[in-house]
């Protein structure tokens, strides 16, 4: 029997348009409110007594208040380059990349690595930065300058 006599590729989505959903612990729910929604600007889509959820770049982010919880990360080297582990992000336009960019330094924000190019020359070069939330998540913006918006390398 095919998978599709059982219901299965009905909608025909790819990768490219599902949400992903990541569940993260928090110290602090407006230190976290302020920070996602006020700084990085992603859209709150709804609170709980001990969560928030964002719409983080057509993502699901969900953030669960644990009193005292920090997520201080390790360095660990990527091609030569020490970033925060485990971390998280999104790989926006190149205008969507300057704004936040611009965004970040105007709210005072601490990048872990300050905005540069890197894999200069592979098909996956990018623009990247590095900073982390007020609980210390690791979290890495970049912009492809090889693949097309919506894609990854």
């Amino acid at each position: 029997m095919k998978l599709t006599e059982l219901g299965y590729f009905q909608n025909q989505k790819t990768s490219s348009n599902i949400p992903f959903h990541l569940s993260i612990s928090v110290d602090s729910l407006e230190l976290t409110r302020n920070f996602y929604k006020d700084i990085i600007g992603v859209s709150e889509r709804r609170t709980g007594r001990s969560s928030i959820h964002f719409d983080f770049y057509g993502c699901q982010l969900t953030c669960h208040h644990v009193p005292g919880y920090s997520a201080k990360n390790i360095q660990r080297e990527v091609d030569a380059e020490d970033v925060p582990v485990p971390h998280f992000g999104a790989a926006l336009t190149f205008q969507e990349f300057l704004s936040l960019k611009e965004r970040l330094i105007d709210y005072g924000i601490k990048f872990i690595k300050k905005p540069h190019i890197r894999f200069i020359g592979k098909g996956h070069e990018q623009h990247v930065m590095f900073l982390e939330d007020p609980s210390g998540h690791g979290i890495e913006i970049k912009s492809f300058t090889r693949v097309p918006v919506g894609t990854w390398a």
